[in-house]
């Protein structure tokens, strides 16, 4: 999280530490794709609440090689065109 007060609230329970952002964040995102897909090779991979510009990256960037899904973005059009 990049909420100052939950990064040091002794009762915060996700990791005490802020986000990563750019090339870090990037770099491993790409390192877990690689170990899905060396020992999970069918697995479909959900990316949730990615901010929408990293969401848009990593789906353009796997989708091609990587069963992989985004909820914010496909999410919601499957659900909208559900209500049709």
């Amino acid at each position: 999280t990049d909420n100052e007060e939950l990064l040091v609230s002794e009762y915060y329970t996700g990791m005490q530490h802020p986000r990563l952002q750019g090339d870090e964040f990037h770099e491993m995102v790409a390192e877990f794709m690689a170990a899905m897909n060396h020992h999970f090779p069918k697995c479909l991979v959900q990316f949730e609440d990615f901010s929408t510009n990293n969401a848009s990256t990593i789906l353009e960037t796997y989708r091609e090689d990587t069963l992989c899904f985004n909820d914010d973005i496909q999410g919601t059009g499957c659900v909208a065109l559900a209500g049709i």
